[in-house]
């Protein structure tokens, strides 16, 4: 693989928005990390074919820089000249147009944007993503937009999220449940402040289709909403209770830690706790039972028991649930 790196290396300034589209993709699927000086080129590549991608090749560029670990590096990492010109990253990206292809003008303002910071062209790719409010783009790139974004910790700006939520919601009816789970996972790990009503109309489609949801995307859905600290609607929490009930076999013991922290976050107690109710009731031994109590993490989620100070509401933190399992790739590598 490394000599098809360097083949592909030395021909990117030949490369169109969907050869880079589709080079990076096929490097996330095989799990391979090129070198530091690779990345630098190919992302002035990237910046410099911004206005000719589309919405998919945008969601699959993203979703590579995800499962490759590429972050973003904090301003405050690069050099003051450099800081600078990161900040700037946004607005240099809308007008990317006037400097799109591999002329001189165009590598020359790629790179005072870069400031030489890794993963630096995250940014303009949102503030591209956003620039016709999302018009044009799948519900599936609109999932790989917000799943990237949790997987890689990158919060995005207040304005990008306002234009993200409707668009989103848009298509609620045909986001999968796992493209749903997802979504309110990322939202979730990025500390995202949302509208009550927004999030209340995401559960209720949840809720509708409960039957598809397996146990690990229902302590994922509940994880985040408690994350969120939003409180379901009554109609939500009875219609929960049910399914932890009729698939309390399939979870594992980290799934019903974080259920029945999530329950406690929404009001429930001890004992009106579903997961406790249902772990009297059961007539076997389960493994959930010895990888809750030979875990003192997951017990103490369990319980509610104290961990020490700054926790909130004298509740240990939940773990996180993870999210994402099944989101393997963007399904093709063909991005036309």
């Amino acid at each position: 693989m490394d000599a098809v790196a360097q083949e592909i290396h030395s021909k990117l300034g030949q490369f169109r928005a969907q050869d880079l589209s589709n080079t990076l993709w096929a490097f996330a699927m095989l799990k391979y990390q090129p070198t530091e000086e690779w990345w630098q080129d190919f992302e002035r590549q990237v910046y410099g074919a911004l206005t000719d991608l589309t919405d998919r090749q945008l969601a699959n560029l993203l979703w590579a820089f995800a499962v490759l670990e590429r972050r973003s590096e904090p301003a405050a990492c690069a050099p003051a000249s450099a800081a600078s010109a990161s900040t700037a990253a946004p607005d240099a990206s809308a007008s990317a147009s006037a400097s799109a292809g591999g002329s001189p003008h165009g590598a020359a303002a790629a790179l005072a944007v870069s400031g030489g910071r890794r993963g630096w062209v995250l940014d303009p790719l949102l503030a591209h993503s956003c620039a016709n409010g999302f018009s044009g783009f799948s519900s599936g790139s609109l999932h790989l937009l917000m799943w990237s974004l949790g997987r890689l910790h990158h919060a995005p700006s207040q304005a990008w999220l306002q234009g993200f939520l409707p668009a989103a919601a848009e298509h609620f009816f045909r986001f999968s449940p796992t493209e749903l789970s997802n979504i309110v996972w990322a939202l979730a790990k990025l500390g995202a402040e949302l509208p009550a009503p927004w999030l209340d109309k995401l559960l209720l489609v949840a809720q509708w289709r409960f039957p598809s949801f397996p146990a690990r995307l229902l302590s994922i859905v509940a994880w985040s909403t408690a994350t969120l600290n939003h409180r379901p609607q009554p109609e939500w929490l009875m219609c929960f209770e049910e399914q932890i009930r009729s698939k309390f076999l399939d979870f594992t013991g980290h799934e019903l830690a974080c259920v029945a922290w999530s329950l406690r976050r929404f009001g429930y107690s001890t004992r009106n706790n579903a997961v406790f109710y249902m772990l009297q009731k059961q007539q076997r031994f389960l493994g959930q039972d010895y990888e809750i109590l030979s875990n003192p993490k997951l017990l103490r989620q369990l319980v509610g028991l104290r961990s020490g100070a700054g926790e909130g509401e004298g509740d240990a933190a939940a773990e996180d649930c993870g999210g994402a399992r099944g989101t393997t790739g963007p399904g093709s590598g063909s991005s036309s």
